[in-house]
């Protein structure tokens, strides 16, 4: 914004609704190439089209743009993209900004932009648990739509970052939302999305999820909470119809859903109003409120594991520090301990009989402890020219099983005639990415550190070591994984 913030309800949607949809620059430049190459398909862009939200967002808004069909909308993005085609998709680039996260220093608006997005992927993540423990079979749609309501607040923090910041201080400070929102803003976020959502041709669902026709009040969460009252009892059944129907509806799970993430985003797990929401959704399940603690936390696990997006630490950390509410410092680990490379060596030198396998899963439980910033790790063993994943530790194991490691590569192909290491970022590293494996860029981000190293193992095999992060590694990471390496190569006398 230039001068002078949007105020009111109108302002802020002359504001927003011709802004354009933030997008990593690495999945937009991914997506164009994967529309230019004929022989990928829809399917093969699913995980592309999944890693970035406001480009899934984008396309199902479009698929509901062109083929309304009110009865059985299109909920989910994957279907969205099959119903839009590639053509569809390709027209689409020119209402995507892109963003890089590369420099060391990302602007305060990306980093809070990037924080919000995964709060939300934390808020589906959790809905869609809750839906699976009641089997209610729309758990992936509930995980769209919990996501999704989110949309209008992601522009606000990366286009009006000033004010963002300035109405989450005020709820920081003990305002309610409702209020902050209406002093700060003029107008109700839930609001102000509705009226995008309309111009955005989003999925009625979405909207819905707002409107109290089809989720409680504050009246009837208090009544739905007071169910649940005893946490050693189960809940009483809501006697009142209406909230019979409310509560068989899943868009519950996403309200709740969101509430209870961006409540713990922003107060921590011991905020006091948590149990509110615990309580009401175990009544609406009929559960212990601890099974829905349970669950809760579980989900917050699983969205740390596959929703990371660098914006902020993940909720779930906060539940593994047992340090966090006492007050207390985590012990210092003792010094005396033998480190990592050395148990290693220590292990290889036992006899000299290990196999190439034996000897790279030794090398990668020593990564693991030796090199914490590898949060992606793959180890491959060569034999004739032919290249075949061993080991893998922080992918989807079906993504690698798809990239086609023998295809041609000068980096590969160096990597298995010679021993080498080489340590990639930035501009070296994108330079390069079309000299790796042929779709081998899907596992790759603009943020991302890799590092390269191999080494013969038997007189026929090599192996090939692939370490990524989207962090950063340090020349200490890298020299030791190259003392690593070193210590399983094969030795000739």
């Amino acid at each position: 914004m230039k001068d002078k913030s949007p105020s009111g309800l109108n302002e802020w949607l002359h504001f927003l609704q011709n802004k354009k949809f933030p997008v990593k620059a690495v999945n937009l430049t991914r997506l164009k190439a994967q529309i230019s190459r004929t022989e990928d398909t829809l399917d093969d862009m699913q995980s592309n089209i999944a890693s970035d939200p406001l480009l899934a967002f984008a396309i199902l808004n479009e698929a509901n743009r062109v083929t309304p069909n009110k009865d059985n909308e299109i909920n989910t993005p994957f279907h969205a993209a099959a119903m839009v085609g590639m053509n569809g998709i390709g027209k689409l680039f020119s209402r995507f900004e892109s963003y890089s996260t590369q420099s060391r220093h990302t602007p305060p608006h990306i980093v809070a932009f990037l924080h919000e997005i995964q709060t939300s992927y934390e808020a589906a993540t959790i809905a869609r648990h809750w839906s699976i423990e009641k089997l209610t079979s729309h758990e992936d749609d509930i995980f769209w739509i919990t996501l999704f309501r989110d949309a209008a607040r992601w522009l606000l923090w990366f286009y009006a970052y000033p004010t963002m910041v300035e109405l989450k201080q005020k709820i920081s400070q003990g305002e309610k939302p409702g209020q902050a929102e209406l002093s700060i803003l003029g107008c109700r976020i839930d609001e102000l999305t509705v009226h995008l959502c309309k111009h955005w041709h989003t999925p009625s669902k979405v909207m819905e999820s707002f409107l109290t026709k089809h989720i409680p009040t504050s009246k009837e969460l208090q009544t739905l909470a007071h169910l649940a009252h005893h946490p050693d009892e189960l809940p009483h059944f809501p006697e009142d119809k209406r909230l019979t129907i409310l509560i068989n509806n899943p868009l519950i799970f996403s309200f709740c859903a969101n509430k209870v993430a961006h409540e713990v985003s922003l107060m921590g797990w011991d905020s006091k109003n948590l149990p509110f929401f615990y309580r009401v959704i175990a009544t609406v399940m009929h559960r212990h409120i601890g099974d829905i603690i349970q669950t809760t936390h579980r989900a917050s696990v699983e969205a740390a594991t596959l929703f990371n997006t660098k914006g902020t630490i993940p909720l779930a950390l906060q539940l593994l520090d047992p340090y966090l509410y006492t007050g207390k410092k985590a012990p210092k680990p003792k010094s005396d301990k033998i480190s990592p490379i050395a148990q290693l060596k220590k292990a290889l030198g036992k006899h000299d009989i290990y196999d190439t396998k034996q000897k790279t899963n030794l090398a990668l439980q020593t990564i693991k402890q030796a090199i914490p910033n590898a949060q992606h790790c793959i180890i491959f063993k060569t034999v004739n020219q032919k290249t075949t994943p061993l080991y893998q530790f922080g992918y989807h194991a079906d993504t690698i099983k798809k990239i086609k490691w023998n295809a041609p590569s000068s980096v590969f192909n160096k990597l298995t005639n010679a021993r080498s290491a080489v340590h990639l970022s930035g501009k070296k590293l994108n330079g390069l990415v079309k000299d790796l494996p042929h779709t081998s860029d899907q596992i790759i981000d603009t943020n991302s550190h890799l590092i390269l190293a191999s080494t013969p193992t038997s007189e026929r095999e090599m192996a090939i070591f692939w370490l990524e992060t989207r962090t950063e590694f340090s020349d200490k990471d890298y020299s030791k994984l190259k003392q690593i390496v070193s210590l399983i190569s094969h030795r000739t006398t």
